[in-house]
């Protein structure tokens, strides 16, 4: 599947909950809004992340690959939503941050 696909079941699915606030951000300030709420449910799936693998570290019980799994889906719809508030091309937004990474860490190891 394509990742515009992704995008267009991920639009569906957010107009039809009512999800889908980033399709009205035409103001700065309504991105800056936006992103505020974006940061928060991050973090929050974030912490989700740490509370595996504090159970796995801490209390010696065993690696919960499910919920990391689900949870990492969790922010990758979270950063979809944010790309769609940006109205950016996340494909070609990465494959060119991806060059400059490559060219910057690669000049920096003398590759």
């Amino acid at each position: 599947m394509e990742l515009n696909q992704l995008f267009e079941i991920q639009r569906d699915l957010d107009r039809k909950m009512g999800w889908n606030r980033y399709e009205r951000c035409r103001t700065h300030k309504e991105i800056v809004n936006f992103m505020e709420h974006l940061i928060l449910v991050v973090v929050d799936e974030l912490g989700e992340i740490s509370r595996v693998r504090k159970k796995f570290q801490r209390d010696k019980q065993n690696l919960d690959i499910s919920t990391l799994k689900k949870e990492m889906v969790d922010i990758f719809i979270f950063v979809m939503q944010g790309s769609m508030a940006l109205e950016m091309n996340l494909e070609e937004e990465y494959l060119k941050r991806m060059k400059h990474n490559e060219e910057r860490f690669l000049e920096a190891r003398g590759t």
